[in-house]
């Protein structure tokens, strides 16, 4: 029996706060070329928790019916402060009728615990489909906005689309999920962008529930970012009150740009986007001790 969106939400109202530290989340959210699809879920607890009670649900192009998107069946044990990583399991091309449908890289499916179901199933999503955990009748988790199409993907606050053509991690000092459905999804309050077809942190999280994270080793985190806008600058200056060791800048479509940066200081570095269109760009900078920061430019 189909059951309507106000319906879901509605059967645990007195669950919906979760205590942090407390329950499984979703950590990675990885939408590539094609089927490279995944997602990975943290366990943030010290103790190994049996999945059989767990399920993703696809709530696609603002769907208020799971059904249509797909559910899968979480299965096996994952470990105190594990991950467990769901991929699109299609191994062949499948012809459509004037579309095909391409098979997942084996590449990512071999970093996989668990291959998803055939068509429709999660890992068919979009970045315009939400995704929701669930342990029986309990939401432990929500990316996106169930019931709600944001067009091709939902965007950042200066506009651009983040949550399509991209790999979305958890921040660290996040350390449990979103209960109930968000007035506004904000995707970059709660999670970094790595770009484009990138799967390196897949079956690994960084997260504060973990006594040895990087998180309650290190002081807080200062970057400032400027000119941004850059107001007809062609010099962008990153300062940071770690060392900076390397930067990445995307476009919008998470291709990796040709840029240029000089470390004048060791906190302090210049990025040169002389060469660069006008239009927003992703910032990727590594800094001592694995710590990362990525944020929005905009060129104009």
């Amino acid at each position: 029996m189909k059951k309507s969106l106000l319906s879901v939400f509605a059967v645990c109202t007195a669950a919906m706060a979760v205590a942090q530290c407390n329950q499984l989340f979703i950590s990675e959210y990885i939408v590539g070329a094609g089927n490279d699809k995944a997602y990975e879920i943290y366990n943030p607890t010290n103790q190994a928790i049996d999945l059989a009670p767990y399920f993703l649900q696809r709530w696609s192009n603002g769907d208020t019916d799971p059904g249509n998107g797909g559910t899968t069946n979480l299965m096996g044990t994952i470990e105190a402060y594990g991950t467990w990583v769901v991929a699109n399991g299609q191994t062949l091309d499948i012809d459509l009728g004037g579309f095909v449908s391409p098979a997942a890289d084996p590449a990512l499916q071999a970093l996989a615990d668990q291959l998803d179901n055939p068509y429709p199933a999660p890992t068919f999503m979009n970045g315009n489909d939400a995704l929701v955990l669930v342990m029986g009748t309990t939401i432990c988790d929500i990316f996106g906005k169930p019931g709600e199409d944001p067009g091709d993907a939902w965007t950042a606050p200066d506009g651009t689309n983040i949550t399509d053509s991209q790999t979305m991690i958890r921040k660290p000092e996040i350390t449990s999920g979103v209960t109930q459905p968000p007035v506004n999804f904000q995707p970059l309050a709660q999670y970094d962008t790595l770009g484009f077809g990138v799967w390196t942190n897949l079956g690994m999280h960084d997260c504060a529930c973990n006594p040895v994270s990087t998180v309650n080793q290190r002081q807080s985190l200062d970057v400032k970012v400027f000119p941004n806008p850059t107001f007809n600058s062609d010099v962008v200056t990153i300062q940071a009150n770690y060392l900076i060791s390397s930067i990445e800048v995307f476009d919008i479509t998470g291709r990796r740009t040709e840029a240029s940066y000089k470390i004048s200081e060791a906190n302090t570095a210049t990025l040169d986007i002389n060469n660069f269109k006008n239009g927003a760009y992703i910032v990727n900078v590594l800094m001592e001790n694995n710590v990362g920061f990525s944020t929005r430019i905009i060129k104009n």
